[in-house]
């Protein structure tokens, strides 16, 4: 007589373990792929912030310095801020009439083909400036315009005006390419912890202002700055030449917030025109 042998169905303890075991690598490989993939797009992502920020505060040097008046440009440098600061132009024209001390007088006939010239109550007018002091302090290079200037002289030529001052004016020295500037506020941009802000709105100081001493809510430009200001100050002016501009140097070190290893250093030139 022959029998039927019918198997039971399941699994053995030793197949169920096999598994468990093969699943349990399974997914530690894949929660390591995983780890490693979010990690990797963590940093990618604090890297791109940083280069972000970084582009965005050289760019707006960069075209900002293109405007700033010849010999105003001033840093100052310590262990808790390094700060630039600029003078912008809002018009630069040539003359056709100046007065040379001892003699003086109160306009001057300028010819500028920017159809958006304008001129404001109290705005300093410039001529040559050599250095700093010119610009910052009462000097013989700058006068202040009349509370009522007059742009237009009366010749019907768009292209020529005449600027009065507020006083009777003799300048000290000519330049050599007849060339003057009507001065916009000063504009600072200073480093100070982790951390770049930009200043303005404030008037021309013979004694360069610093954060907390002459200079307030600055807007911020760029953050997580990591800068040792003692060693590596963010910015340094090497003056003009006989055979070369004045340049700036910005030097830069942005470290991510939660990832102290990603760490991005710049060290980028400015050339700033510097013809009078």
């Amino acid at each position: 007589m022959r029998r039927n042998r019918v198997s039971a169905g399941g699994f053995t303890l030793v197949e169920l373990v096999t598994v468990m075991v093969l699943l349990g690598i399974a997914v530690v490989g894949m929660s390591t792929l995983l780890g490693n993939m979010s990690g990797i797009y963590l940093q990618s992502v604090q890297r791109e912030q940083l280069l972000g920020q970084s582009r965005f505060v050289l760019e707006r040097l960069n075209r900002e310095l293109r405007d700033a008046v010849p010999n105003s440009l001033r840093v100052n440098n310590s262990s808790n801020w390094s700060c630039l600061e600029f003078v912008p132009f809002t018009a630069v024209m040539r003359y056709r009439t100046i007065a040379l001390q001892p003699d003086t007088l109160t306009t001057m006939d300028v010819v500028s083909k920017d159809p958006n010239f304008g001129a404001a109550a109290g705005q300093w007018l410039l001529v040559y400036p050599a250095n700093p002091a010119d610009i910052y302090t009462a000097s013989a290079q700058k006068v202040q315009l009349h509370n009522t200037p007059q742009p237009d002289d009366g010749d019907k030529n768009n292209a020529t005006r005449r600027l009065q001052f507020s006083q009777a004016f003799g300048f000290g020295t000519v330049s050599p390419a007849t060339r003057a500037y009507l001065l916009d506020s000063p504009v600072s941009f200073c480093a100070l912890g982790n951390e770049i802000r930009r200043y303005q709105g404030y008037s021309l100081q013979s004694t360069q202002p610093l954060p907390g001493s002459g200079l307030s809510n600055g807007a911020l430009m760029a953050r997580q700055i990591s800068n040792d200001l003692a060693t590596r100050p963010v910015f340094e002016l090497a003056p003009d030449a006989l055979t070369r501009n004045s340049l700036v140097q910005i030097q830069l070190e942005l470290t991510a917030e939660q990832d102290s290893s990603t760490v991005l250093s710049y060290s980028h030139l400015i050339q700033v025109s510097n013809v009078p």
